[in-house]
């Protein structure tokens, strides 16, 4: 994949990624728990027809490492910072709406 593809693939996938987010999120009235938001992270990236995504062993990679492959590349991402803006967020945003 050369410079120009990848960044194509970059701005695709963000683009899914967060539209799938805010659609979910906007269907959701109550606060979230990490464990939905994980839900919600993996939903989102799956959604990407070219992206295999699963949450890495424990054990072996942490609580919070999602297995991504694309192509012949698996990347390795740690998302406990995202969980945790995401549900702080979403819950600061729920209390102060309602």
């Amino acid at each position: 994949m050369n410079d120009e593809e990848s960044e194509v693939f970059q701005r695709e996938l963000t683009k899914t990624f967060f539209l799938s987010i805010l659609k979910d999120l906007g269907e959701i009235d109550e606060t979230l728990s990490d464990y939905e938001v994980k839900v919600l992270i993996q939903k989102a990236l799956t959604n990407h027809p070219e992206l295999q995504v699963e949450w890495g062993d424990m054990e072996r990679f942490g609580q919070n490492t999602l297995l991504v492959k694309y192509q012949d590349s698996l990347l390795l991402i740690e998302v406990s910072p995202l969980i945790n803006a995401i549900r702080v967020l979403w819950n600061e945003y729920k209390n102060t709406s309602t």
